[in-house]
């Protein structure tokens, strides 16, 4: 249950709440509407690199569920489990994001980017060694957008759980990243 209620329209600004409008019904982003002036450019960076990214759309779901497993962030997982399954990711793929590594399912280059994504969890600024090793696979530019993809859902991860975000009752909306960046695109971010 969230720690405080999921607004009203008439509990945001209308900047968020014509936003908030055009976006999939989904209760973490109902609640980030809460936060005033920060809640279009949040959509704006996570419709970034979900619809505009240069890291391959599998590898960004391995890294996002990687960090939600080790959160313990059960709405962060059961939703980018199901956009890993969208993408054709294997279930026994999605199942490993939990597991010990380096994993065979995993291309040298995702067991690299994902040995980065737990370091950067565990102790902020990763090693050399692990950097290295994603770099060599992924170059300046894609290293970069780990990172910050890694970061940004650290953020999101904390404010599921402290706030009590809870997975939405009924169907999974379809086609949520397209009208994340249709909803962010026609309000100007």
């Amino acid at each position: 249950m969230p720690r405080i209620p999921y607004p009203e329209t008439t509990d945001i600004t209308p900047e968020n709440a014509a936003l908030l409008a055009d976006l999939p019904d989904l209760n973490v982003f109902r609640m980030m509407a809460r936060a005033g002036a920060a809640f279009g450019p949040f959509m704006a960076l996570v419709n970034s690199y979900l619809n505009n990214g240069t890291l391959d759309p599998q590898l960004r779901e391995l890294v996002i569920l990687r960090v939600g497993h080790t959160a313990g962030a059960a709405y962060e997982i059961w939703h980018h489990e199901r956009v890993s399954r969208e993408l054709g990711m294997s279930e026994e793929r999605i199942a490993a994001t939990k597991g010990p590594l380096p994993c065979s399912l995993f291309s040298d280059a995702e067991n690299a980017a994902l040995e980065l994504t737990d370091d950067i969890v565990a102790n902020t600024r990763a090693g050399d060694q692990t950097f290295a090793a994603a770099h060599t696979h992924l170059g300046d530019n894609q290293t970069t957008e780990l990172v910050v993809i890694v970061g940004v859902y650290q953020m999101v991860c904390t404010f599921l759980e402290t706030m009590g975000i809870e997975i939405e009752d009924g169907p999974v909306p379809e086609g949520r990243l397209e009208k994340i960046a249709s909803g962010v695109t026609r309000h100007g971010r």
